[in-house]
């Protein structure tokens, strides 16, 4: 959903995070209750058993209530809020003063004030609460200008006739100083056009601009209701009047729910914002640690077994330790997802604080620079996977324990000698990747107590004082981060030990000095094993140099992540010398980032980003962009030139709305909604519309509809779950208070913890609001005001169940009109937003902002989708999705290896040797015209067949990989020889390589599944005799040219 919305009204399908966050003033919760692993420390020495004390009672309920529930004082705090504010909505009515003002319309301040949601943190609710005050404000007027139009259509056709005080044959008073007349056709009928268009109108506005989806619903309730009564009115003095009371009741929910927002427990963006970073930190201190606990669980287990399934027939990863990593990955992706989300209100907050705008995207900037490379970790147990698909390893065998002479044949052997060398291997990296991994972790720490997100750790141990010499710097203190530039540099030296290693397992024996002058011409490999003197394309050597391009895609991912996180403790620690972070300042939003605000706000796209992007100077580089990312050519029209053509072209634009799908769906809700009002606007219905009180049916659509499908059928059964739900606490708690307070905990705690079921939490509020508002209003003023504006007074067991009944009817009646006259499914939404997404994947290089979210979504409602005919093919999207999310982050890790090329450039000054070897580099990777030409084409190919839904051209194939390290190899054999494998730059050739081998392989999978989607275009024919008995199983096939059919067997 486009951020500046409120995030429960369409959530995302991302890993839901709850709204319950850290103000600013603590900076958020602590670290350690994201990460309880985060303490304890690699262990040097003998494992220490320390007896643990026996759990209290207290601790255990705690323990158990956290975990089942999820909440603790802070998520309390918005539950309390969010119930807080209805309830002093409706006990308010209590008051003689509240009741006589507000007459029968006094529960719409409840209702207003639960859709107001001032659970939202600050900068969010006020700019929803702005624009909901201004287009309730545009609807009462828009709601005047239709009455003024109902009024005259009745005394032009009755004139000055009919009964106009409330009496026999009326809805009585619509509110106080508002009676209502009896029946007129003619006001009837302009009420209903106004309606209609009202409806049609911010529908389609809503369809467009999902931001506007609270205010929507807003300006829907109020349109609803007026044009119910507006055709009742037979003078302006009565139709302002109601107006007026309608729209004051309005502003109090407004008011009573800002009021709750801004002083009971406010909660800040800003402090939503460094409870993201908090956890962010967190989650990338467990992934590393759930990285090292995949690295150990090498050492004895079979990298290349296939994956396993579950118990829900889904693949999952062959290890549990690879599981558990994958898992904390997707964690870690969700909340990136959500900081990215929270940061642009953050950062347009007016609050006292530390820090500005700037260093808070600064702050999000480095953590993502450290996800990257995470990412890249997480990929380790893809690459063994693909390893044994290409080499027919993936066959249902574990043979970690296996021996040589137990294979029955030689690629059996093979495997058995491959798991057996990265068992050593493995051992061998036990060490240096647990330093790097505790060094990493170390650095992240030294972060948040920096900053303040976490309080330092107690003091070490006289044990593990004397073990460090008492003179190491702990995370939090002065000289931290010489200290992690020093562990850094011990890794950096410590890759030789590991190459060397390598060279070992393979019986290459190197001298202790030699990676420190590999440019010595005396040394020679003595006794050379027969592997190096083999053609650098026989198969042995092809799969040594790949067991040694993941061992070190694995290494300069985690040189990458310690460098990063250096960058970052550098930053922090700047941030701490100038003072930010001990010095409490007023902060405002510049007057630039206002107005992309304000922009952003009726943008129909996501320009937030805008507000991440730096101001231009004199020094300013201009990116010129391709075609691609200009509007779209239109082919029936060239582009206007003069000045009419210019202005005439202004015109198209109205059949351009009106033939949107937004258009389309603002219709839908239109006549759904009129299905039920007509019933008003009917001389037999028109009282028994108001007694039976169906106008909240119809306000239930307007509310309901959404625009495709699936997700009205979701909607619809959930609406109607809570109103059952409702109904059953309302037969206990009539008319009290403090019942109602308690069970409105309830569906605010469905809003903040389960975003995926919110209708359910929020039609639950609501219809409590009705029901017991209702009876409250009854009790205060008595029945006869109670009925005096033509509804009908029912007792609570009667009420409740008509509730029901009202809300079942309109959700009904809204799923009818999604999918009549056609239904518009996810089914072919998920399809075109697959085509969006291939398509972005086409851009190789900026695809990484553009889009994680959008193709997750859809696929969360396809289950709630009717099936009509043939299944949908689930399986396919959702391969393809993962797919495309493994395509992407591989592209992204190629990218992030590329850079390494370029920032070597600039330390070539201080090694000279490290000069010469990329500069010999550099001028073979010039001469080697490495291009993607032929991979942009293929993704906009299948990018337009998945949107179309045309069959893919004939005989596209995906190309094949450039066989960049054997091209080297026959340039200069030395450019890629043992002497070079310590060299910073080699490790980042490696990931080149991996990376695009693994892009590679995925869009052949994806291809094949886009062809099982869409089809081929297939011009081959046969000619089979009608004589022919075998002709129905005839496979001889004829073609036009000759080598087609070559293509075709290939």
């Amino acid at each position: 959903m486009h951020q500046s919305t409120h995030p429960t009204i369409n959530v995302v399908l991302l890993p839901s995070l709850p709204l319950d966050t850290a103000g600013d003033a603590d900076f958020g919760a602590r670290i350690d209750q994201f990460n309880p692993k985060a303490k304890a420390k690699p262990s040097s020495g003998g494992e220490q058993d320390e007896a643990k004390p026996e759990e209290s009672f207290p601790a255990k309920v705690k323990r158990i209530w956290l975990a089942k529930t999820g909440v603790d004082q802070r998520t309390y705090m918005q539950l309390f809020k969010g119930a807080l504010a209805p309830t002093i909505a409706i006990s308010a009515y209590q008051s003689t003063v509240w009741a006589e003002t507000y007459t029968t319309i006094g529960y719409l301040c409840g209702i207003i004030a639960i859709l107001s949601l001032p659970i939202l943190p600050r900068a969010k609710y006020l700019q929803t609460m702005l624009t909901s005050v201004l287009v309730v404000c545009l609807g009462c007027a828009v709601a005047l200008l239709a009455m003024f139009c109902t009024v005259h259509a009745r005394l032009n056709s009755e004139g000055q006739q009919g009964s106009r005080n409330g009496g026999p044959g009326t809805s009585g008073l619509a509110t106080g100083g508002a009676p209502t007349s009896t029946y007129n056709s003619s006001a009837s009928a302009v009420a209903g056009v106004w309606l209609f268009v009202q409806i049609y109108a911010v529908s389609t506005y809503r369809a467009n601009r999902p931001q506007f989806t609270i205010p929507s619903i807003m300006y829907a309730i109020f349109a609803n209701v007026s044009m119910i009564y507006a055709p009742q009115f037979s003078s302006m003095a009565q139709a302002e009047a109601f107006a007026q009371k309608l729209l004051e009741a309005f502003l109090t929910g407004f008011a009573v729910s800002t009021g709750v927002s801004l002083f009971v427990f406010p909660l800040t963006s800003r402090g939503v914002v460094f409870n993201d970073i908090t956890a962010y930190i967190a989650s990338l201190r467990g992934c590393m640690q759930a990285n090292l606990d995949y690295m150990r669980s090498l050492e004895d287990s079979d990298m290349f077994a296939p994956h396993r399934v579950n118990t829900a027939g889904d693949e999952v990863a062959g290890s549990k330790e690879a599981a558990t990593f994958k898992a904390k990955m997707q964690a870690l992706t969700g909340l990136h997802a959500k900081l990215n989300m929270d940061l642009p209100f953050a950062k347009r907050e007016v609050a006292l604080g530390n820090l500005g705008p700037d260093d808070l995207q600064e702050l999000a900037k480095g953590l993502r620079q450290i996800m990257v490379p995470t990412i890249g970790l997480s990929s380790m147990p893809d690459i063994f996977q693909r390893i044994a698909e290409s080499r027919g390893w993936d066959r249902q065998l574990d043979l970690s324990h296996a021996t040589v002479d137990e294979a029955p044949n030689e690629e059996e052997k093979i495997r058995i000698e491959s798991i057996q060398q990265w068992h050593h291997l493995m051992e061998k990296l036990r060490e240096p990747y647990g330093r790097a991994t505790t060094t990493i972790d170390e650095g992240l720490e030294h972060v948040a107590i920096t900053l303040r997100l976490t309080s330092k750790k107690p003091a070490r141990s006289a044990e593990y004082a004397a073990e460090s010499n008492g003179d190491e710097p702990q995370p939090g203190e002065k000289g931290f981060a010489a200290y992690y530039e020093r562990r850094s540099m011990d890794y950096v030296e410590s890759r030789k030990d590991i190459l060397r290693s390598w060279c070992s397992v393979h019986g290459i024996e190197l001298p202790t000095n030699f990676f420190d002058d590999p440019y010595r011409e005396d040394y020679q490999v003595p006794e050379a094993p027969a592997w190096m003197n083999a053609d650098p394309r026989s198969p042995t050597r092809q799969r040594l140099r790949r067991q040694l391009f993941v061992c070190l895609h694995l290494q300069f991912l985690l040189w990458n992540a310690n460098r990063k996180v250096y960058d970052l403790i550098l930053h922090v620690e700047g941030l701490q010398a100038s003072g930010k972070l001990s010095r409490t300042r007023l902060i405002v939003p510049g007057l630039k980032r206002l107005r992309k605000w304000a922009r952003s706000m009726f943008a129909h796209d996501d320009e937030a980003h805008d507000d991440q992007q730096i101001d231009t100077g004199t020094n300013a580089t201009t990116v010129y962009l391709g075609e691609a990312y200009r509007k779209k050519k239109d082919p029936e029209h060239l582009p206007p030139k003069t000045a009419w053509e210019k202005s005439s072209n202004m015109l198209r634009l109205i059949s351009h709305v009106l033939a949107s799908p937004e258009s389309a769906f603002g219709f839908r809700c239109a006549c759904a909604t009129m299905s039920i009002a007509v019933v008003a606007y009917l001389h037999q219905t028109q009282t028994f519309f108001t007694r039976e009180r169906l106008f909240w049916s119809q306000i239930m659509i307007s509310i309901s509809m959404s625009p495709t499908a699936a997700q009205s059928v979701r909607g619809f059964v959930l609406r109607i779950f809570g109103t059952f739900v409702a109904m059953l606490v309302d037969g206990h708690t009539a008319g009290v208070l403090v019942f109602y307070f308690v069970f409105l905990h309830g569906g605010v705690y469905i809003v903040v913890k389960h975003p995926p079921i919110t209708p359910v939490g929020m039609i639950t509020q609501v219809t409590l609001t009705l029901i017991l508002g209702y009876e409250l209003q009854v009790r205060k003023v008595g029945v006869q005001v109670a009925t005096s504006n033509g509804q009908a007074y029912f007792p609570i067991y009667e009420l409740a169940p008509i509730r029901l009944a009202t809300v079942c009817g309109g959700l009904f009646l809204a799923w009818i009109w999604t999918v009549f006259p056609y239904p518009i499914t996810e089914h072919s939404m998920m399809r075109k937003n697959l085509g969006r997404s291939l398509y972005l994947l086409a851009n190789y290089y900026s695809v990484m902002h553009e889009t994680r979210i959008s193709w997750i979504s859809p696929s969360a409602f396809i289950k709630f989708d009717i099936p009509i005919g043939g299944k949908f093919p689930r399986q396919q999207y959702q391969e393809i999705i993962a797919l495309m999310q493994s395509t992407l982050n591989f592209m992204a890790l190629v990218s992030l290896a590329s850079t390494t090329f370029t920032e070597l450039q600039e330390q070539d000054a201080k090694n000279e040797h490290n000069s010469e070897w990329l500069r010999d580099f550099r001028r073979l990777i010039s001469q080697a015209n490495v291009t993607s030409e032929s991979l942009t084409t293929l993704l906009s190919l299948l990018s337009a067949s998945v949107t179309s839904g045309t069959p893919l051209p004939p005989y596209l194939r995906v190309p094949e990989p450039f066989q960049l390290a054997q091209r080297l190899d026959e340039m200069d054999q030395d450019i890629l020889s043992v002497r070079h494998i310590a060299e910073p730059g080699y490790s980042s050739f490696a990931v080149i390589q991996i990376g695009t081998r693994c892009v590679i392989d995925d869009l052949r999978k994806v291809l094949q599944l886009v062809k099982e989607l869409v089809g081929e275009l297939d011009f081959s024919y046969h000619i089979v005799s009608t004589t022919d008995p075998t002709r129905n199983s005839s496979s001889e096939t004829l073609l036009y040219h000759s080598p087609f059919a070559e293509n075709k067997k290939d």
